[in-house]
């Protein structure tokens, strides 16, 4: 009896150290060598009070011609589980050009760096 209390106290304390260390970073293709970072950019906002916070990202930028797209790279800075969640809403891998909509939790803020590879 004492042993099944001891694992599951140890199962729930380890489930919830993953919880905690859960980021949302998301990988769409593959970079390979001689790939070059085309455009890098940095979203950050605050949270607001049970809102949910939307942003879109596009590639190429207005009057920037666009590049073979390779790999889209977008890392959660935010950590904690608290980030938010990212989708190719048009264009991506293979394209010369993408849309990436970036969504927060309710109540939380974003902080993400999107990374778009190309050739």
């Amino acid at each position: 009896m004492k042993f099944a209390a001891i694992f599951t106290v140890l199962a729930v304390l380890g489930f919830s150290c993953l919880a905690v260390a859960q980021t949302h970073n998301y990988f769409f293709g593959t970079r390979v060598p001689y790939d070059a970072l085309v455009n890098q950019t940095t979203v950050i906002q605050t949270g607001s009070f049970l809102r949910v916070r939307t942003r879109d990202v596009e590639y190429p930028l207005k009057g920037q011609l666009g590049r073979n797209i390779t790999a889209i790279y977008v890392y959660d800075r935010l950590g904690g589980g608290r980030g938010g969640f990212a989708s190719i809403t048009s264009g991506g891998i293979g394209k010369n050009y993408t849309r990436i909509h970036l969504k927060t939790q309710r109540g939380n803020g974003m902080n993400f760096q999107v990374e778009i590879y190309g050739r």
